[in-house]
């Protein structure tokens, strides 16, 4: 007995090593590759907004789509493993949910139209305009649902995306194709992990990780609902999803939004080290009227901050001599509340808690690549107040910092004559 007590010690440590090993290689290739990723993403976003001919309109959306794709297996892959240690926290914050259905539906549609297949989104009325929801795993799930939809319908086939809100904060949806299906006797073995359907023969298991039903049931759960399924072989099949979502109050989203208002024309402080992701943001950036100034090491970042001069500041996590967070706390410790701007996170990884960076001094956290929806929901949830002669509504969430937000505003004009421009700060510039 003396001999085995070792041996199984041995054997534990050496399972614990394994899957430290294992979290940290996930982490470091999930980050690596996301890098070229989102500037594919994020590029290919800004091009479909350009003139292009068809045929080239046709390969844009193939490249965003692919893209888009490959960026929800990493997502995958992160909660499997966050699954596997115990580790996912949710991040529930108010959603716009009727730009969230429109996203959905022109991605959607973007994947199925690549396959000559028909798509059609249909929402039972009355829906929240706004819901308090982790909309990154909302999405990342619906994603996961409707891909399979599209892999397993042939060509003129049809996926069809039911809504509806239901009595006691319930969100619904209903994924139906008509694909496939999916045997009686594999219906309970499709949310196993790594489990892949065989092909309509009976033969070779479909292409795919076999991780996205089984992680996507498991974030359901976690969010209040469920996955479930109904399928006859040759009649397609029907995944069920409901999640826990809270409405917001109109009245108070009414008091705290005014879509009709301009916003505001910021002068921001972009800390960031890689070009493609500098040439993303920027765009972004500059086509809502901002102007740019870029510094792409934490020394220059700390070096070019001057209490006044930016009124906003996005802050990459990871530098060449610092982290963003690094960056953030020594902001906070030079200056006080009412001299700094919203400091605001730019990070790959959007599935992380969101309390590491608060608690750094951060304001909020905005995903790579960056979009023009969130930046604008952004700005309007810290600028809102200040561009209109509504009382201000201070929330006990932010309540401190949209404070010392509304004097800072008020002692400086955020909008800015002329057009946006961009400057650069390299490293070694003096």
């Amino acid at each position: 007995m003396a001999a085995i007590l070792p041996e199984r010690k041995r054997y534990q440590d050496a399972l614990e090593r394994a899957s430290r090993d294992k979290t940290t290689f996930i982490s470091t290739i999930s980050h690596e590759l996301r890098t070229p990723l989102n500037g594919i993403v994020g590029l290919s976003r800004i091009l479909l907004d350009t003139d292009l001919t068809a045929e080239q309109t046709n390969y844009l959306k193939t490249i965003h789509v692919s893209a888009i794709t490959l960026g929800n297996i990493f997502n995958d892959i992160i909660d499997m493993d966050k699954l596997e240690r115990r580790k996912v926290q949710l991040d529930n914050q108010p959603v716009d949910f009727t730009s969230f259905l429109a996203d959905l539906e022109n991605l959607s549609g973007l994947q199925a139209q690549q396959k000559g297949l028909s798509f059609v989104m249909d929402p039972t009325l009355p829906l929240p305009h706004k819901v308090v929801t982790d909309g990154t795993r909302l999405r990342q799930i619906l994603w996961n649902l409707i891909s399979n939809a599209v892999k397993f319908t042939p060509k003129g086939g049809l996926v069809t995306v039911r809504v509806r809100y239901e009595e006691e904060s319930c969100l619904r949806f209903e994924v139906q194709d008509s694909g496939i299906g999916i045997p009686v006797d594999e219906q309970d073995k499709i949310f196993a992990m790594y489990y892949q359907v065989k092909d309509s023969h009976g033969g070779k298991p479909a292409t795919g990780t076999g991780i996205g039903l089984a992680v996507s049931r498991r974030l359901a759960k976690s969010m209040g609902g469920d996955i479930t399924v109904t399928s006859r072989p040759g009649e397609g099949s029907l995944f069920t999803l409901t999640v826990q979502a809270p409405s917001v109050a109109e009245e108070v989203e009414d008091t705290l939004e005014d879509d009709d208002m301009p916003l505001p024309a910021l002068h921001v402080l972009l800390v960031e080290d890689i070009e493609l992701n500098v040439i993303v943001a920027r765009s972004v950036l500059e086509k809502l009227g901002n102007s740019v100034d870029v510094a792409m090491t934490g020394k220059d970042a700390l070096e070019m901050f001057m209490p006044g001069e930016y009124d906003l500041v996005l802050l990459d996590i990871q530098l060449p001599d610092m982290t963003g967070l690094d960056i953030s706390r020594e902001l906070n410790k030079r200056f006080s509340k009412d001299e700094l701007p919203p400091l605001v996170a730019l990070t790959a990884n959007v599935l992380k808690n969101k309390t590491e960076y608060l608690e750094a001094g951060m304001d909020d956290v905005l995903s790579k690549p960056l979009a023009v929806p969130a930046l604008m929901s952004m700005i309007q949830k810290f600028w809102d107040n200040q561009i209109t002669d509504k009382e201000p509504v201070v929330t006990k969430v932010d309540s401190e910092k949209q404070q010392a937000l509304l004097r800072y505003s008020d002692a400086r004009t955020i909008y800015r004559a002329g057009g946006a421009k961009t400057h650069y700060r390299w490293p070694g510039d003096v």
